[in-house]
């Protein structure tokens, strides 16, 4: 099987499991399909297992974003987990992206030969386990989720040649938060209102457009081009960092902050460069900046579990990469018309009215009224009925049976939103 680009592959997981482990793995299986919207390659469901072989396991795990492995006793005594693990870390070494997870699902001790460091103990099948992997869900974990300081990143995000890795070192060092498109996202025909958003909550853009003599007429990628003119139509300021070669559109060169592009190449010394970075991060701190549409809010029942909502705000940060704000954490005097302001420029607001929460409720007919995108949260009625304020009639409501349900669809809504952190390597 050829080898495809993460955001092109039609699996989010694989999974990899003892068969003898099938009624533990199930639920899990069932959990991340249906309630947190992922695509997974589990071969109960989308293979053969009796015809198993290295190669159709290889051309499985190349058709997904990342392996998860069902730790087990039984599974450790399989002949195929080594196989499975090996594949999976040759596809982690091709493409940086790619990503891998592990739950420890009985009591095994894990075997020395198992690199991958972050197993999750998931011997009880609960909101804190669920949790814990929905939080491990994407390879790029930012250090911080404050957006003040987010600069768009348009450029190459995995296995960049010397002159791109020397001039992302000099970016790293400029303080700022890089962002932009997750790779496990849809692709960019399908993505722009999602790369627009992103780009329209950032200081600004840096393009970084490396020299591909196969991507004519440009001769580099025409998705990083289209960013920038994205970057261009919505006013925000960008510089274009490109090598030998490239042939940027005049209308983009010339909008450019100073006027043309900086020249990066593998044998020029880093001077200009780091002035001319130096220079875009004044042009930056002049411009005013707003924080609207970077953070997601958070509406639920005062009288909520406190860690409950913890864990809830802690898996929509993780699966947007973006802050999440509570009603509950705002005080003083003007706190309600700083809830509503909060409300009108979230990127997105999730509401639990289960049982008519007051404030939820309130907290959501804001969403509604400003026109702020709304995802609705409710446990299911314990008399099995479906009734909802007449309010809420046309909007979807992702309805839970417990806290572990409604951790999936948190994620599955958050993940709608998620842009991409570029940490340093």
């Amino acid at each position: 099987m050829a080898q495809s680009p993460i955001q092109k592959r039609p699996f989010d997981l694989f999974v990899s499991y003892s068969h003898d482990d099938r009624k533990l793995v199930d639920p899990v299986v069932a959990w991340l399909k249906d309630r947190a919207g992922l695509k997974v390659w589990y071969d109960a469901t989308s293979g053969d297992a009796a015809k198993r072989t290295t190669a159709l396991l290889a051309d499985a795990m190349q058709s997904a974003r990342g392996s998860l492995f069902a730790l087990s006793s039984k599974w450790n005594s399989s002949t195929w987990c080594k196989d499975e693990h090996e594949i999976a870390l040759t596809e982690r070494r091709k493409q940086d992206a790619y990503l891998l997870l592990a739950l420890q699902v009985d009591s095994m001790e894990i075997p020395s030969w198992f690199t991958i460091s972050n197993v999750i103990d998931f011997r009880r099948f609960d909101a804190e386990s669920a949790a814990a992997l929905l939080q491990s869900m994407a390879p790029d974990a930012p250090s911080r989720y404050d957006n003040g300081q987010d600069v768009y990143f348009a450029g190459p995000w995995s296995r960049p040649g010397d002159a791109v890795r020397r001039t992302l070192s000099c970016l790293h060092e400029m303080g700022w938060r890089l962002v932009g498109d997750a790779p496990d996202n849809p692709h960019f025909q399908d993505a722009s209102l999602r790369i627009r958003s992103i780009i329209a909550t950032a200081r600004g853009l840096v393009g970084l457009l490396p020299f591909d003599a196969g991507r004519p007429p440009s001769n580099t990628s025409p998705y990083i081009i289209e960013e920038v003119r994205i970057a261009q139509e919505l006013g925000k300021p960008y510089l274009l960092l490109a090598e030998d070669n490239v042939q940027i559109p005049k209308e983009l060169s010339l909008a450019a902050f100073g006027g043309n592009r900086v020249r990066i190449s593998n044998d020029e010394p880093d001077s200009s460069l780091r002035s001319a970075l130096a220079e875009f991060d004044e042009e930056l701190g002049r411009r005013p900046h707003s924080d609207a549409r970077s953070y997601s809010f958070l509406a639920t029942s005062l009288r909520d579990d406190v860690r409950e909502s913890d864990r809830l705000a802690a898996v929509l940060e993780r699966a947007s990469n973006m802050a999440c704000v509570r009603g509950v954490g705002l005080r003083g005097q003007h706190a309600q018309e700083e809830i509503v302001e909060r409300i009108r420029n979230a990127g997105f607001v999730v509401a639990d009215v289960t049982d008519d929460h007051r404030n939820s409720l309130i907290e959501a007919g804001v969403a509604l009224g400003s026109g702020t995108p709304l995802h609705l949260l409710s446990g299911r009625p314990s008399d099995g009925s479906f009734k909802r304020r007449f309010m809420f009639e046309d909007r979807e409501m992702n309805w839970y049976q417990n806290p572990v349900e409604r951790l999936g669809s948190a994620f599955r809504i958050g993940r709608l939103y998620r842009r991409r952190i570029l940490t340093k390597q």
